[in-house]
């Protein structure tokens, strides 16, 4: 093909080509004329209401407790040692024995104990022989009742009336100078003799002081062959007057009876009085003390009389209630906690020393305390808050959680309930299911199929409380 004819196939099609164009703008073509306009926008939709099932916040009772762990000793925990060395005759109780104060536990071989006794009484006899006694005098002995003072002062009583009479005979020239003079030496020679027959009186009755004094250690010593159980007189837990103020009174507990934990010896072996030897310990069980530590933070809640729930695994379900007795006034620097005594009565003897055991001590109540079901709690980037209900919308209420609960239902199940504080009124509609796609101001829909359940919600939370306390804030 040449270039001519090439150049006017090109001029042809560009006529085609703008004929076309012209057909179509003329709307010869079909579909052709100008494009229609766009549509207007339309208008913007109200956001669909979110469905939600709400629960009204419902006042409850709540106590206030600190709970702790702690370890049961016995009232009193005695060790038993003899004070006398000897030979252990008989063993009258074993371990698991209960016995009274002044019981006896234990006997020492006392034949040589005895044969003491003996001695030293017949010592004592002949002291008082010499004061012509048979008996040890009282502190207020009159030494001149006895015959050798008496018989000097007698002589010293001559001897002054002979002088007195000499005297008189002397001033009529009666009777010699010298026969004068002897009577002056008999007065002062029977004085002298007085005050000698007083001093040798004195340490006769020194003498018989001291023999009854061995006599009475030696008669202790062989009361000491017995070994008993001691008294108790124990300072019972102080109770709580009006006003606060405690009130402990340091009492006799003759009730109070001894348990024996351990027994260390038996017939026929050797014990000691220095060093001890350990017999027996005993333990006062009828009634025990807890001892456990507190926080720091709760030092101005916990006091004296405040009453204490119990748990030990040896007897589980079975409700245990003491009182604290003891508050120790000072915290442990290194666990920056203090110690507190629980007095636990145990008659039955059904808690043993040494256990473990869980303590929840009672420090406050409060009986309008707002509570919400625990569904209701939203925790999200470290602020704990609930929804509520106001006018159709969505409101968030940050919210502090306290005690949670265990509330029983008319069905027999029961459903966990917590304290919340920061705002929320009883009565408030809280959100129960659907949180998720709430926010502030967001409007929602009360699902009318827990409508029903709701009301019911309401009428068994007017309904007295069947709350178990579970745990604390």
């Amino acid at each position: 093909m040449t270039l001519g004819r090439l150049a006017g196939l090109a001029g042809w099609l560009a006529v085609g080509g703008g004929c076309l164009a012209a057909a179509a703008y003329l709307g010869l073509l079909p579909g052709g004329g100008h494009a229609p306009p766009p549509a207007p926008p339309a208008a913007a939709r109200p956001p669909e209401p979110i469905a939600v099932t709400v629960t009204p916040a419902t006042p409850r009772a709540i106590e206030r407790r600190v709970r702790t762990v702690g370890t049961l000793f016995g009232f009193e925990e005695i060790e038993i040692s003899p004070q006398v060395d000897g030979n252990v005759r008989r063993v009258l109780h074993d371990v698991g024995d209960v016995v009274a104060p002044g019981t006896a536990l234990l006997e020492i071989d006392d034949a040589d104990f005895q044969l003491a006794v003996r001695e030293h009484a017949r010592a004592l006899e002949l002291e008082l022989s010499r004061l012509g006694l048979t008996a040890a005098p009282g502190p207020a002995f009159d030494l001149t009742r006895l015959p050798s003072v008496a018989r000097a002062r007698l002589v010293e009583q001559n001897a002054a009336t002979t002088l007195e009479r000499f005297k008189g005979l002397a001033d009529r020239s009666v009777i010699t100078k010298d026969d004068y003079d002897k009577a002056v030496l008999n007065l002062e020679t029977a004085r002298l003799d007085t005050q000698q027959r007083l001093l040798e009186a004195e340490q006769t009755l020194a003498a018989v002081r001291h023999r009854q004094a061995v006599l009475e250690t030696a008669e202790k010593r062989l009361r000491d062959t017995k070994i008993t159980a001691p008294a108790i007189t124990a300072r019972t837990p102080p109770g709580v007057v009006p006003g606060g103020e405690q009130a402990p009174q340091p009492t006799a507990a003759p009730e109070l009876s001894y348990t024996i934990a351990e027994r260390f010896v038996s017939e026929g072996e050797i014990v000691r009085a220095a060093p001890p030897t350990t017999l027996f310990r005993l333990v006062v069980d009828s009634v025990l003390k807890l001892k456990a530590a507190i926080p720091e933070r709760y030092a101005s809640q916990v006091r004296p009389g405040q009453p204490v729930d119990l748990a030990v695994e040896s007897l589980p379900g079975r409700r245990i209630v003491g009182r604290v007795s003891r508050v120790n006034p000072t915290v442990d620097t290194a666990s920056r906690t203090f110690e507190v005594e629980v007095w636990v009565p145990n008659e039955e003897r059904l808690l043993k020393p040494g256990s473990f055991a869980t303590a929840s001590i009672l420090v406050g109540a409060d009986a309008d305390a707002v509570t919400v079901p625990e569904e209701a709690v939203v925790r999200y980037a470290g602020v704990t808050k609930v929804f509520t209900v106001v006018d159709g919308t969505a409101a968030v209420m940050p919210v502090e959680l306290g005690q949670r609960l265990d509330v029983a239902a008319d069905s027999g199940a029961t459903r966990r309930w917590v304290e919340v504080s920061g705002g929320i009124a009883a009565g408030a509609a809280v959100v129960t299911t659907g949180h998720s796609q709430l926010s502030q101001g967001a409007p929602v829909r009360v699902r009318d199929a827990r409508q029903g359940s709701t009301e019911a919600e309401v009428r068994e939370a007017r309904r007295p409380d069947e709350a178990v306390v579970e745990g604390a804030r």
